[in-house]
């Protein structure tokens, strides 16, 4: 079936038979992004798609304008889009598509192309189907898309996913498509308008280069940072290698902003020369036994410091890679091998108004659990019974063995008073200053933070402050203890739970 009006064409495609991965590259081709995408709308159950034929795209506009228009051969100027649904979708209820919004499972654009097909992308990513969730793709948005049935009629529908974006191999390269995605991500979040590609090259272009800007041969790290740098972003470059000391593990040092919602470029090297790939979550592995192991046996502590990180237990992380697809996972023992030998290349994004680490964060929040002062007070309220003793002597027993958990993420300073804050803390937190963002270090034991994911404390970090003069902590909480910081006065206040039992970490 086709619907018609002013040169876009509607058109219905069935999915029904075990040879619809087969029947659908066929139809729309073979890349290995656009195969990716068919294996997981078929995974969920995909019955219908929808395409939207001569559909004029922003993103492949841009690049005709600035490139394919520019050729001698001619290019087509419009895209298919095709939008994905489980639930079958008729020509009757092709002009009521909203109210299928619960079966959509994403949408594509396809180049005029045989090869670099997918322009952009936003597809739902697989549900994770274990009695505890071990999946977690943190780097997700509610994106609205329309759909112009008629002049009359437009449709409208909700996908949340992270955006995808295949190079074209001329105009762009993957370290384009990746810096376009995160944009994408972190703009859209924030609500505030994306860099066009062409935007993006001329801003890495500002770097001087023996090479020509296009058609692109790829990005150095210096262009990388200056491109972030002019689309409003702080860029933190890692690089890892055989010969470069580096203080801290690469996986370490990607989970803390990864857990924090902002979307990391890893650039690893390949046979021919290197690649950009886009990290947006990581898989939770409760009972891996090298977790435990790799400590006790080969006294092999990842988190570089006398204490677990809780990257312990992350056995891959996922990305999407535009040369293979969404929603894949990566070993983190590559990143090791890589980071190790052969060299690696990670690009943090950071928010201007951000300015500490995280790593950094993580080792502050240590200091501050293990200080001197905080543990006697705590112990004195202990001896006089203000506080319930058998949490406080889980919490030394562990601290003593080095056996704590501590997981570092960045966090909206609001959305944690209202969403992730324990009933019998708000009081205090309530009426705490606190900049826009915060570094939120969760103190847990690996008996807690495995299997029933709960934490003893925290430690809040001014992530605005310099740890170079003075302290940097808002709040500390420890079993049976609050601990409180203004920042103006530098006045510290000490205040006994009574009741004060484990509670959730943040899972998003």
């Amino acid at each position: 079936m086709a619907q018609k009006e002013k040169g876009v064409t509607l058109q219905l495609v069935k999915v029904s038979s075990k040879s619809s991965l087969f029947e659908l590259t066929g139809k729309f081709g073979h890349d290995k992004p656009l195969k990716r995408i068919f294996q997981i709308i078929l995974s969920q159950g995909c019955k219908t798609i929808v395409v939207e034929n001569e559909y004029e795209d922003s993103d492949y506009k841009n690049e005709y304008e600035n490139f394919y228009k520019k050729l001698f051969k001619t290019y087509a100027q419009n895209t298919q889009r095709l939008h994905f649904f489980s639930s079958n979708i008729t020509k009757t209820s092709l002009g009521k598509l909203g109210s299928f919004e619960n079966t959509y499972l994403g949408f594509c654009v396809l180049r005029p192309f045989q090869y670099q097909k997918v322009v952009n992308a936003i597809i739902k990513p697989t549900e994770d189907c274990n009695p505890s969730k071990r999946s977690f793709v943190l780097c997700q948005e509610d994106f609205n898309i329309e759909i112009k049935i008629n002049s009359r009629n437009t449709q409208k529908l909700k996908i949340r996913g992270f955006p995808f974006k295949q190079q074209d191999g001329q105009l762009g390269c993957c370290a384009h498509a990746s810096l376009a995605t995160i944009d994408h991500f972190l703009a859209h979040k924030n609500r505030k308008k994306p860099c066009d590609l062409s935007d993006i090259i001329e801003k890495a272009a500002q770097v001087p280069d023996t090479r020509r800007a296009v058609p692109s041969t790829g990005l150095n790290a210096v262009q990388i940072s200056q491109a972030l740098k002019g689309m409003g972003y702080v860029p933190l470059i890692y690089q890892y290698g055989e010969g470069i000391r580096s203080p801290f593990p690469a996986e370490r040092v990607i989970y803390h902003y990864m857990e924090s919602g902002i979307p990391i470029m890893l650039g690893i090297p390949t046979s021919s020369s290197g690649h950009a790939l886009t990290i947006i979550g990581h898989s939770f592995e409760p009972d891996m036994w090298w977790a435990l192991a790799q400590s006790e046996y080969y006294r092999r502590r990842p988190s570089g410091g006398p204490y677990h990180c809780s990257t312990t237990w992350i056995q891959n992380f996922i990305i999407h890679d535009d040369n293979f697809g969404p929603y894949l996972t990566i070993p983190k023992e590559f990143i090791w091998e890589k980071a190790a030998k052969e060299g690696l290349l990670i690009v943090v994004p950071l928010p201007e108004d951000v300015n500490i680490q995280g790593e950094d964060a993580e080792i502050y929040a240590y200091r501050m659990i293990s200080d001197q002062i905080i543990t006697e007070k705590m112990m004195e309220m202990s001896l006089e019974n203000k506080i319930t003793q058998k949490w406080c002597e889980v919490f030394f027993d562990h601290l003593q063995n080095e056996d704590l958990v501590l997981r570092t993420c960045l966090l909206d300073s609001k959305k944690f008073k209202k969403e992730y804050t324990s009933e019998n803390l708000k009081e205090f937190y309530k009426t705490l200053a606190m900049p826009n963002k915060i570094w939120l270090t969760e103190v847990s034991i690996p008996e807690l933070f495995c299997q029933s994911r709960l934490r003893l404390g925290e430690v809040i970090t001014d992530s605005t402050s310099n740890m170079k003069f003075g302290h940097s902590f808002l709040a500390i909480h420890l079993p049976g203890i609050v601990v409180t910081r203004d920042v103006n006065t530098e006045k510290i206040k000490y205040f006994p739970l009574k009741e004060d039992l484990p509670f959730g970490h943040i899972i998003r």
